[in-house]
């Protein structure tokens, strides 16, 4: 009965498969911006009536694919954790995978901190593009972006996660 129990974290590798492809579909989408962005630039596509320059269209067109990348790595970066937590058993020195030091996990303290810290960056960069975008229209509760980023900020450095 406690085996039965204890095996159902296996199920875990459920996520780990679906933030994975996630991450691989928003890899593809950046990608995919970056061309649009290069397109824009070299004028092989004309830039939309309503964002006025095709070298403004293509900034913000980067600025999309770096937000696509960044929610790619979160991604591997919480299918890679939530793997090494619940699935992953220690095994011989000859037989362990070497992982780069940022995505060892070593507690679900750890982890959190880590996502909290890349949905701040997040949210930098959704600012970023909002403003970018909406700059001739921006209204007074576009505040509650900054606000929130800093919330976030005095959150990780007053709690501890350990």
């Amino acid at each position: 009965m406690l085996k039965a129990f204890f095996s159902i974290r296996y199920m875990t590798v459920l996520v780990v498969i679906a933030t994975l492809l996630g991450s691989l579909l928003l890899f593809l989408l950046g990608g995919l911006n970056t061309l649009q962005a290069f397109a824009l630039f070299l004028g092989l596509k004309a830039p939309s009536s309503s964002s006025g320059s095709a070298g403004h269209e293509a900034v913000v067109a980067i600025v999309e694919s770096l937000d696509n990348f960044l929610l790619g790595f979160a991604l591997i970066y919480m299918s890679y954790s939530t793997y090494y937590l619940f699935v992953y058993r220690e095994q011989e020195e000859e037989e362990r995978i070497t992982m780069p030091e940022w995505l060892k996990v070593e507690d679900l303290g750890q982890m959190k901190r880590v996502l909290l810290e890349v949905i701040m960056v997040l949210l930098t960069v959704f600012l970023l593009k909002l403003v970018l975008v909406e700059s001739e229209t921006l209204e007074w509760n576009v505040l509650i972006l900054p606000a929130s980023i800093v919330a976030i900020a005095i959150s990780l450095k007053l709690v501890n996660f350990d």
